[in-house]
């Protein structure tokens, strides 16, 4: 079957090349014409034949990317609003959780690498999409500010909030004393992204993030290590461990889980998980995202439309909820076992 372009849509009679795009599991055929654009997307990595849609700062989007990004601060906060509320599961009993001493800001490339000049940022220039700054004052009371850069698709937003909120964390429980590797700090910031969009469902993010080579293969690691010895064991070891990084080749001894000593067996098992509070009846607490693509929060739970989940309901309860629609200030659900569709309002008690 001849090959098109995917550039230009033509069919491709001479010389091509294939394209990887971040988080996609196919590669993607160009034509050598194409190939020679200068324009490229920043977030798909295309080029771009007439592009159109420019950022401030001078980064093109395709028109796919361009109708996901975010570039509306407002946006932004309430997408880092739906990250802090869902991470307070995954991180629940591993320590301080930071919430009300942390800045959030909305910026594009020229600011962001400017704040990264600052000398502040512990993270590296290259391909950040995100930065955090915290400030330590008497006592160890922290002042934590988060720049997310703009342009992104609401999951990869959500991803980098949630890698910078790992940041927060890590200065907030890390004891003074521990010496953890620059990129083993970067690789538990990702696992903390990682489970965020395992949460969320979001496979081509959750692609980005193990083929990134930013840490270095910190995160495989990490990643590998909460599959085989659950994440309070991975916790453990970054705030109490004796190794500055985690070695894929020999996890059991780099997370100390011989239990030849009383300490071992004394760590085990973990405390148990404090579930956050939520409602005694289903409430929409938010909605998110734009007219084409947009988001409730019922609960804690996160729902795109056409989708279902098992929502808590109150300290022992829960039901499964369909999502029919979502309209601009109202979700229309159905809850398992019943026919009639119900339509929840945001603001209503």
């Amino acid at each position: 079957m001849p090959t098109r372009c995917v550039v230009c849509q033509n069919f491709i009679n001479g010389q091509f090349y294939w394209y990887d795009c971040p988080g996609e599991l196919t590669r993607r055929p160009v034509c050598d014409l194409c190939s020679r654009l200068e324009s490229i997307c920043d977030q798909c990595r295309l080029p771009l034949r007439n592009p159109t849609r420019r950022l401030d700062d001078g980064r093109w989007l395709c028109d796919r990317d361009a109708a996901v990004a975010v570039v509306d601060p407002r946006d932004a906060l309430r997408i880092y609003e739906e990250v802090w509320r869902d991470l307070q599961s995954v991180l629940a009993g591993t320590g301080t959780l930071p919430r009300r001493n942390i800045k959030v800001s909305l910026v594009n490339l020229h600011e962001l690498k400017k704040h990264h000049q600052s000398g502040l940022a512990e993270q590296e220039d290259s391909g950040v999409l995100g930065l955090t700054h915290t400030r330590i004052y008497a006592g160890r009371q922290f002042q934590h500010e988060i720049f997310l850069l703009s342009g992104l698709s609401r999951a990869r937003l959500a991803a980098v909030a949630a890698h910078e909120y790992g940041h927060t964390w890590l200065h907030e429980n890390v004891p003074e004393g521990r010496d953890l590797d620059h990129d083993t700090k970067e690789g538990f910031c990702e696992l903390t992204a990682y489970k965020l969009m395992t949460l969320w469902r979001e496979e081509a993010v959750k692609r980005i993030i193990l083929t990134n080579a930013y840490t270095r293969g910190q995160v495989n690691a990490l990643v590998q290590a909460e599959a085989e010895h659950q994440f309070h064991r991975v916790v453990t070891w970054v705030k109490t461990g004796k190794d500055e990084l985690i070695a894929s080749r020999n996890l059991a001894q780099a997370l100390e889980l011989q239990r030849s000593d009383e300490a071992a067996v004394a760590a085990w098992p973990p405390p148990a998980p404090v579930a956050t509070p939520v409602p005694a009846v289903l409430l929409l607490r938010g909605i998110s995202g734009t007219a084409l693509r947009r988001f409730a929060l019922i609960n804690d739970c996160t729902f795109k439309p056409h989708e279902s989940a098992r929502v808590r309901v109150g300290p022992s309860s829960n039901v499964l909820v369909h999502c029919v629609e979502i309209r601009e200030r109202s979700a229309v659900i159905r809850v398992e076992g019943s026919a009639v569709r119900q339509e929840l309002f945001l603001g209503a008690r």
